[in-house]
């Protein structure tokens, strides 16, 4: 969660280190270390996306250049739109609906586990949100699992609602889901890519030429350059980028440049140019229980940090750490720059936004709560944001730290749902299939 800087192991494994000497970074830092000009700020910080925009995230942004690729995919000829029509009677597709309706969520204001297939009900904040944060573990195959099968949960949901407003059977060839031109459509923000990266997201999604981002899995790691920003293993990630461009689920890449964060990290925001300070969103330094969190994983597993946050924040004689005050900033620039990018979103393009991120940008007092902030400072609507996070801990996080747990040990857990979705997933390997059975 915290990239740039060595964790404490976990009950999972370190984060690999990332690529630090590539030819790119190093231009950038370099670019970046030696320059003033607005307009290298303009490029790496807040450049201009056919999502995002350049405004304010609280402006209502006019015209929608993502809806007209929107309209441009499902018009056109899709290969694999005979393949992936929604045929409600397949066995395969059945079994997801029945994990589905197995899985439960831990709702943290009831004090009880409830259905999943409960929580996605109009008056329930599941449903309601603009916004669901979903945590993961990077390396942890069923985290990614369950994310997948949470965001195709919420998808049918609404599919199914269109579907019923506009009085057509569910399982008629006539769209595929909620995404095209719909006004409940469903995109997902990543961690994983920046602002920036927005034009590439896009082609996996909606680009059909045969040597595009989108023609092949190792075309796309390629063009979004993943095994440089990220690297995380790809085999992990890549089910979830097949999944939305099965789907037409708009990937929206959250995060800001790793440069940028890392000239903060050095010495906080105050000691960077300029021109990087003016078009950085504001941090929220002064939530004290975050800080120590955030110092706490720097010394001991999550499950550990985590449970310390049921104590008082001057409990030990707990003090913030002073030389670390810049890398702190960098992690509120994190969580602030992509909450900023969501509530961009959301109000340019409506719909609802999945976030898929590290378990510690999902906690509330992470992206959920800077984006509600950032909406309630705008002239905007209100927004409001739901945070889930797939725990492998023993004992349930304090009260407060999340809406929803995903309980993932134990009978009926999410570990057992994930394992289930493996199965699936290999026994379809290379057969015909009907979406979304074998992809999640």
């Amino acid at each position: 969660p915290m990239a740039m800087f060595a964790l404490a192991p976990s009950k999972r494994s370190r984060r690999p280190q990332r690529h630090k000497g590539s030819v790119r970074a190093q231009r950038i830092r370099i670019k970046m270390a030696a320059s003033s000009r607005r307009e290298v700020a303009a490029g790496l910080v807040l450049a201009a996306s056919p999502v995002c925009g350049g405004k304010s995230a609280s402006a209502e942004t006019s015209g929608t250049p993502w809806a007209a690729n929107e309209s441009a995919a499902s018009s056109g000829s899709d290969r694999e739109a005979g393949k992936v029509r929604r045929l409600l009677g397949d066995s395969e597709v059945g079994l997801i609906r029945q994990l589905q309706s197995r899985a439960k969520l831990y709702d943290a204001r009831r004090g009880t586990e409830l259905a999943l297939t409960e929580l996605l009900k109009p008056g329930e904040l599941l449903y309601d949100a603009d916004v669901v944060c979903v945590g993961e573990i990077h390396n942890s195959e069923a985290d990614h699992a369950v994310q997948r099968l949470l965001l195709d949960a919420i998808t049918y949901t609404l599919y199914l609602e269109l579907r019923k407003s506009e009085g057509v059977d569910p399982s008629a060839a006539k769209g595929r889901t909620p995404q095209n031109l719909s006004p409940q459509r469903v995109a997902v923000g990543v961690e994983y890519f920046n602002r920036q990266q927005q034009g590439t997201l896009d082609n996996l999604i909606f680009d059909k030429s045969p040597d595009g981002p989108g023609s092949s899995p190792s075309g796309f790691r390629k063009a979004s350059n993943w095994d440089d920003v990220w690297a995380y293993d790809w085999d992990i990630y890549a089910p979830l980028f097949r999944f939305c461009q099965l789907n037409l689920t708009r990937v929206v890449g959250l995060n800001i440049p790793y440069e940028a964060a890392q000239l903060v990290s050095k010495s906080g925001v105050a000691s960077t140019p300029e021109w990087l300070r003016e078009v950085l969103p504001p941090l929220d330094l002064e939530q004290r229980k975050h800080r120590r969190r955030f110092e706490d994983m720097l010394q001991m597993p999550i499950e550990s940090a985590v449970a310390r946050m049921a104590l008082p924040v001057g409990s030990g004689g707990w003090k913030p750490r002073q030389e670390l005050n810049g890398k702190y900033e960098a992690q509120c620039l994190w969580d602030e720059y992509m909450a900023d990018t969501a509530l961009r979103y959301v109000n340019g393009a409506g719909g609802r936004l999945v976030v898929l991120a590290g378990a510690n940008h999902c906690w509330r007092d992470a992206i959920p709560d800077r984006f509600e902030r950032q909406a309630a400072a705008g002239s905007g609507p209100r927004r409001r944001a739901a945070t889930v996070v797939p725990w492998h801990g023993d004992e349930l996080p304090p009260a407060g730290m999340a809406d929803y747990v995903w309980l993932m040990g134990g009978a009926g857990g999410g570990d057992e749902i994930a394992a289930e979705l493996a199965a699936q997933r290999q026994r379809l390997k290379g057969q015909p299939r009907v979406f979304p059975a074998g992809y999640i």
